[in-house]
């Protein structure tokens, strides 16, 4: 194994957890269940001695099932209504599971492009997030929808997590996503040390409904990891029980 991946070293963790893998496929909604399999799985990362933040999607598509919402809005005033009506679903299926089951609690943090990139808030940002990694309490980000303007979005939670990963200079940033590897012009990719033109050309977002970024955000998110001397990978999260430091399957990007 590559020292630059041995996991077992990599103390310091953010975890984002993609819509594709909150999302039931039969009901094509994001669930209760598949909420509450991602916090069994953030909590068996927990049992292996790592400190974890979690970046998660699904607040919209929670709410587009209350709203009866068939396809993602595109107005920004539905988007946030959606967010504002599916977080506190989706911050009590987290927090209920955890402390249940797991007796692990849970903080919600709700973020603006803006509070990470003014200096002053950003710093505030970092001192909330070490405190609550120090209390043992699993940091729940995800980006505050209800507030910020479409001039001022990530839009895709691939990109806040890295400016997370950044900010908190995390050792390890894992996507989780519904594929088992990015693919590339020859096929799929496995260790990345060079982002080329070709890789990022081959990319593409989603197509689903209740989604957004896809391969195109993670390559981004990637090149921001990197830069900061952190390690990133892309991992299927969809598994009852992930194989964290299992470094055969996924996509890894080397800085």
């Amino acid at each position: 194994m590559n020292d630059a991946i041995n996991t077992e070293k990599k103390k310091r963790w953010v975890v984002k957890v993609g819509t594709s893998v909150l999302t039931d496929s039969a009901q094509s909604r994001v669930t209760r269940e598949r909420v509450e399999t991602t916090a069994d799985n953030i909590a068996a990362l927990r049992k292996l001695g790592k400190e974890v933040i979690l970046v998660t999607s699904g607040a919209i598509g929670i709410g587009m099932g209350v709203l009866e919402l068939k396809t993602r809005p595109k107005e920004l005033a539905q988007l946030q209504a959606a967010a504002a009506t599916g977080q506190g679903k989706l911050m009590q299926w987290y927090t209920s599971r955890m402390e249940e089951k797991h007796s692990l609690h849970a903080a919600q943090v709700l973020l603006t492009r803006g509070d990470m990139e003014d200096g002053q808030r950003s710093a505030n940002v970092k001192a909330t997030l070490e405190t609550l990694l120090k209390a043992g309490i699993v940091p729940v980000i995800n980006e505050n929808d209800t507030v910020s303007t479409e001039e001022i979005r990530y839009g895709d939670n691939d990109l806040l997590s890295a400016q997370v990963a950044v900010l908190v200079k995390a050792d390890i940033l894992v996507l989780l996503t519904d594929v088992d590897h990015l693919r590339g012009p020859q096929g799929p990719l496995s260790l990345i040390r060079e982002i080329t033109p070709e890789m990022e050309g081959a990319a593409r977002g989603t197509d689903k409904e209740s989604s957004t970024g896809g391969a195109r955000t993670k390559f981004e998110a990637a090149k921001s990891a990197m830069k900061a001397n952190i390690v990133m990978a892309v991992k299927n999260g969809r598994a009852a029980e992930i194989d964290w430091e299992n470094t055969d399957n996924g996509t890894w990007f080397i800085p």
